[in-house]
């Protein structure tokens, strides 16, 4: 087929280029800036509404704070709280202790590792997975224990007054044998305190969290790329094959390029590869995993993800346009795209060029119904749809740049071996 069916002419190409051009920059920010927020997908696969990980940090770090518990310790609380609720997402390898896994892929330390894999043990001895009991559970395992005990009451409560109420009737009896008196008493203090209920019922309980993460270092765009990175890596661990978000974001990056985008495009282009699918950890698995044909009903399920994946990220500094393209990058020329059916001229390049890149790798990977295809056939795949489901221009550069990022991905591997 002619690959150049359905592209624009020369002219409208560089009408694209020009305002997908716009001065985009990546902002300099610490890792909690954006984990705070990612945080909000291990709640969708816990089945919490999003910002539970977010309230439990917070009271975990305010019961630090009530121990007398130092800085690096109260950074290692936070992160575990946000983190508590990965370990439903699972290990590649299996493995059953994924919520320090993911922690490694944040680069967080082993303190913070034994942290989570302490925290469904009890004071009593009654916990799991390895029994332990007393000082021997990390302290600040006992301060996410606790807090997550709190949420159990107030999570689900549309006023802090009622929150309150159910706290006053819950049986604190329940609170020792869990986490010990002295982190029993230190909780109860803490929700004695106005300023704690007023965080917890404000809109932004994730910035609230990054603000109090005074020991994560200066902000810079590494430790943005870093944890983006990570984040991909936990996304394909849940719900794709490994290695799936790095290859996404190569191949986007390096056809932004080729299609003359700036290094500032290019690079917001690059972050919203590795997230754009942090909304399906919000999709049962039962719909990730069939191997057959979705229904109506979850056909419209799966539909959603672009945008809880928009919700997650919305509020990271610096990712207006990150959060704008992971929304649109299901969207078709055609206009027969999801979730707003978007259409020439109301589509942007960068989320055309994320969906031949996610659209690509894709058919490179095996599926129950099918083997993988080799690079010339998914080509070829891609190219039938062009004009309709893919963008023409995209597709036209995309055999030309398929040489530089396998290169630039046995770096990456290469890289990672190393390390």
């Amino acid at each position: 087929m002619d690959r150049n069916a359905g592209a624009r002419t020369e002219g409208s190409l560089a009408v694209a280029v020009s305002r997908a051009a716009r001065e985009v920059r990546v902002r300099p920010a610490r890792r909690i800036d954006l984990l705070a927020h990612f945080a909000g997908a291990f709640d969708l696969a816990e089945e919490q509404e999003v910002g539970h990980a977010a309230r439990v940090a917070y009271l975990a770090d305010r019961i630090a704070v009530a121990l007398g518990m130092g800085a690096e310790a109260q950074a290692r609380v936070l992160h575990a709280g946000l983190l508590h609720g990965s370990a439903l997402i699972g290990r590649p390898d299996g493995a059953a202790d994924a919520g320090a896994w993911v922690a490694s892929r944040f680069d967080l330390d082993a303190q913070v590792q034994d942290a989570l894999r302490g925290i469904h043990e009890r004071w009593d001895g009654r916990g799991r997975p390895s029994g332990l009991s007393g000082t021997e559970i990390p302290l600040e395992a006992l301060c996410v224990s606790a807090a997550h005990w709190a949420s159990e009451y107030t999570d689900h409560v549309d006023h802090p007054l009622r929150a309150r109420r159910g706290l006053q009737r819950a049986q604190e009896s329940e609170l020792v044998p869990l986490v010990g008196a002295h982190v029993a008493d230190a909780l109860r203090g803490v929700l004695r305190d106005d300023e704690t209920w007023l965080a917890l019922w404000g809109e932004d309980i994730a910035g609230v969290v990054a603000r109090l993460g005074v020991a994560e270092g200066k902000p810079s765009r590494r430790r943005v790329q870093d944890a983006a990175a990570a984040m991909g890596e936990v996304i394909d661990a849940a719900v794709r094959e490994p290695g799936r978000a790095a290859r996404v974001s190569t191949l986007a990056q390096v056809l932004a390029a080729r299609l003359g985008l700036s290094d500032g495009v290019c690079e917001a282009i690059a972050l919203a590869g590795h997230v754009m699918d942090i909304g399906q950890l919000g999709v049962p698995r039962t719909i990730l995993a069939k191997p057959s044909i979705l229904t109506v009903d979850e056909m419209e399920l799966m539909r959603r993800h672009p945008g809880l994946g928009a919700r997650l990220i919305e509020g990271i500094p610096g990712f207006d346009e990150v959060t704008e393209w992971v929304e649109q990058h299901h969207e078709r020329p055609d206009g027969r795209g999801y979730p707003e059916m978007l259409s020439d001229p109301d589509l942007p390049l960068p989320p055309r060029i994320l969906s031949v890149a996610d659209a690509y790798w894709a058919l490179r990977a095996p599926r129950p119904f099918r083997a993988a295809l080799d690079s010339a056939e998914a080509i070829e795949t891609l190219e039938a749809s062009a004009g309709r489901q893919f963008d023409a221009d995209v597709l036209a550069v995309l055999p030309g740049t398929l040489s530089l990022v396998d290169e630039l991905l046995s770096e990456v591997g290469a890289e990672a071996a190393g390390g």
